[in-house]
């Protein structure tokens, strides 16, 4: 009798509960199909959740399922306007080689094409911060940085001792670091600059507040450095050991006009953490070299725009495609446009870590390789330490180098941002690195894919429905 009286009890105590519930979740709908609309699978996969279990997915929507932040658009394009303005070769863009993929929209506050660049490749992590490190400590006027990930490890605490150095010298220092990535290092970064002369601030600090949760989606990924508003650097490192010594990753060193594009981008993100304007464009960037560079940034809070540039390259690449990426979960319309270009007879190669630091990514990955290599994609895992490069070639001489996987949250989510460079020079020294790392991969087959266990085969398929929240 104690047994069934318990049971009755829960059920009278859970069935009001559940009632609630569901009636939040219908209270949802509206948000859901707003949100969700042109994508109808994704609106009806999170519309059965609410309604089977109302509680998981309530939290996982306000949580995670939000795909826009807004931000005063304003500012974005009265900035935008003032580095446009900076490039050399704005008027000129619909007649370059980058025309055939910057699209075109993205023109007013996102991207940015520009000539007389300098442009060098850094492929190691030793060679990256000992040029980073030179260049900091030759600012005169301003540095200006913005990392996902700012540990105060070994690495990090050289950064900030420069960065400490020159602001007790007069130059004006910014430090922006994410409030996810960064969130455990960000008690110890404000001590560490707390009485320097370094202006420090956090994107997104409060993420889980109930103010604040429907942003609990979104990081700021990018990873820039400007100094004196004519040196910059962008790509995959973040300020930790691991980059310097650990792991396969690159950055690109960059002078001239596209560094103007590089400021824009960073002291916007600036504005959206403090409020603060900053007038630190300088009144104009003169050229350094030959490089023709664009300069791409897309987040939450504009259209998928590096998204749909990769798309327009690899749609009209003629010769060749290289990718390199630590995370692969393809949207569609890539997946799609790999598929065909390999129809097309353009060699077509990926290569990933064969041991990913987020496992469950990897697993997810890998749900890919059968559709892709039975089109005649080639697949490479590297064998060795953690590939963080985020890197892709076309026909030997278009390269993008920046803070971007090839991954969902990355194309829809996060903030980012790509540098592309028509540089056959630059695209050879990027293979060369390439080809070094495929001394120690291993293709993957048909057969091997074929004779993979259906467990492991049952893992990868599980893995791959989280695909959206990875």
């Amino acid at each position: 009798m104690g047994i069934a009286r318990s049971i009755v009890d829960a059920f009278e105590w859970g069935l009001p509960l559940f009632a609630i519930l569901e009636v939040a979740a219908l209270c949802s709908l509206p948000s859901i199909l707003l949100r969700r609309r042109g994508q109808p699978r994704s609106a009806l996969a999170w519309t059965l959740a609410l309604i089977t279990l109302p509680l998981f997915s309530l939290l996982a929507w306000w949580l995670f399922g939000r795909t826009r932040l807004e931000r005063k658009k304003k500012r974005r394009i009265t900035l935008a306007q003032r580095a446009k303005s900076q490039l050399e070769a704005a008027p000129s863009i619909q007649s370059n080689y980058l025309a055939q993929w910057l699209p075109s929209r993205a023109h007013q506050d996102s991207a940015f094409a520009s000539e007389g660049n300098h442009v060098a490749l850094l492929c190691d992590g030793h060679e990256a911060f000992a040029v980073i490190e030179k260049e900091l400590r030759a600012a005169k006027s301003s540095i200006s940085i913005e990392f996902y990930i700012f540990r105060l490890d070994e690495t990090g605490e050289r950064i900030a001792t420069i960065l400490q150095e020159r602001a007790d010298e007069g130059v004006s220092t910014r430090v922006l670091v994410d409030g996810f990535g960064s969130g455990s290092f960000i008690s110890s970064l404000r001590r560490r600059f707390k009485d320097t002369a370094v202006q420090f601030s956090v994107f997104l600090p409060s993420r889980l507040s109930p103010l604040t949760a429907p942003r609990a989606n979104f990081i700021n990924h990018r990873k820039i450095i400007v100094i004196d508003g004519c040196v910059g650097f962008t790509g995959g490192m973040n300020i930790a050991n691991e980059y310097r010594d650990q792991w396969h990753d690159l950055m690109l060193s960059i002078r001239g006009p596209a560094v103007s594009a590089l400021n824009q981008i960073l002291l916007e993100d600036w504005f959206f953490a403090t409020r603060e304007l900053v007038s630190d464009l300088a009144t104009r960037v003169a050229p350094a070299g030959k490089d023709l560079t664009g300069v791409i940034a897309s987040g939450p809070d504009t259209e998928p725009w590096i998204h749909d540039s990769f798309f327009l390259a690899l749609s009209q690449a003629k010769k060749s495609i290289q990718l390199v990426t630590p995370y692969f979960i393809p949207t569609e319309a890539l997946r799609q446009v790999l598929r065909t270009a390999a129809g097309r007879g353009i060699e077509v190669e990926l290569l990933l870590p064969a041991d990913s630091d987020v496992r469950l990514v990897k697993w997810a990955s890998r749900s890919f390789y059968r559709e892709l290599v039975g089109c005649g994609v080639k697949i490479r895992e590297y064998q060795g330490k953690m590939i963080h490069a985020k890197a892709m070639m076309i026909d030997d001489r278009l390269l993008s180098v920046g803070s971007a996987n090839l991954d969902l949250r990355s194309m829809r989510l996060s903030f980012e941002v790509a540098c592309f460079v028509d540089s056959p020079p630059l695209a050879q020294t990027f293979y060369r690195w390439l080809l070094s790392l495929r001394e120690d991969s291993v293709l993957i087959t048909k057969e091997d894919l074929e004779t993979k266990p259906a467990s492991t085969q049952l893992v990868e398929s599980i893995a791959s429905l989280f695909s959206p929240l990875l």
